[in-house]
């Protein structure tokens, strides 16, 4: 005769317990699809799957607001064989949802976006199909992010790294907000300067032409960088933009160039 351990006997209880009790909760339309009226309802799926249930309340987006979870789930175990819906049942006609193998992304579809997974497998085609815009940015730059995938980057949905993760800094205790006044991260080479820009922003790369601009005693030096240099950079205005003809017709005939005279727009030569 074998006697039960204290723990053998647990275990057998536990088991039936929860038999019994998942026979109640199904009831007869167990295993029946919910559209030909098995009784199963969405509030009952909670009572064994709590933790999803609250999951998709909290970060399902669409998949808490849209549909409920006899949407996905149209039948149970064990009766029923469609337990997961096709995610094109309801995603499609966008060249997103055409990609397919939703899951290599998107982990978890209780929590769709935030558990967009991290960067195993490269990406680019799944992420441009729903950002094309920054696809084609990338695409004119010509810069080294163009050939990185996104997810080297962006190691999750929404993440923005600082550009100072990967690169130095061009001058001590610059801040991630100068680096964009600068640097659109997808065109880091389309440098196009607007609004108040001081000319310290300019001399990280600029040093030479900023001492000389410290230096000079002509008007040149109390300017603003992108007083002259206005637009894509770089942009080396004209002086006649400004200064107009100046001259006597016969020394603009002779020196076809301010410079020839004037030696450097930065370290301005007043008389020669």
């Amino acid at each position: 005769m074998h006697f039960f351990t204290i723990r053998e006997f647990v275990d057998r209880l536990y088991g039936y317990i929860l038999i019994v009790s998942t026979l109640a909760l199904l009831g007869p339309g167990f295993g029946v699809p919910a559209a030909e009226g098995s009784g199963l309802q969405t509030g009952d799926c909670g009572k064994c799957h709590g933790f999803q249930t609250r999951m998709v309340a909290a970060k399902g987006g669409k998949h808490a607001s849209a549909v409920g979870c006899l949407d996905c789930h149209p039948q149970h175990p064990p009766k029923g064989e469609q337990t997961i819906a096709e995610c094109v049942t309801c995603h499609k006609d966008q060249p997103h949802f055409q990609i397919g193998d939703c899951l290599q992304c998107h982990v978890d579809p209780h929590e769709p976006l935030e558990s967009l997974r991290d960067p195993i497998k490269p990406a680019r085609r799944e992420c441009l199909s729903c950002h094309p815009e920054v696809g084609r940015q990338m695409a004119s730059s010509g810069s080294r992010h163009a050939e990185l995938f996104c997810n080297r980057c962006h190691g999750r949905h929404h993440q923005i790294p600082g550009c100072l993760e990967c690169h130095e800094a061009h001058a001590p205790n610059q801040s991630e907000a100068e680096c964009r006044r600068c640097h659109p991260a997808h065109q880091p080479l389309t440098i196009i300067p607007s609004g108040y820009f001081p000319r310290e922003a300019c001399r990280p790369c600029h040093k030479q032409q900023a001492d000389d601009l410290a230096a000079t005693a002509t008007n040149h030096g109390g300017l603003a960088c992108v007083y002259c240099h206005q637009g894509r950079h770089p942009a080396t205005p004209a002086c006649q933009k400004c200064h107009g003809l100046p001259h006597v017709q016969a020394i603009h005939v002779r020196h076809r160039s301010c410079l020839d005279c004037h030696g450097d727009a930065h370290r301005l030569i007043s008389h020669r």
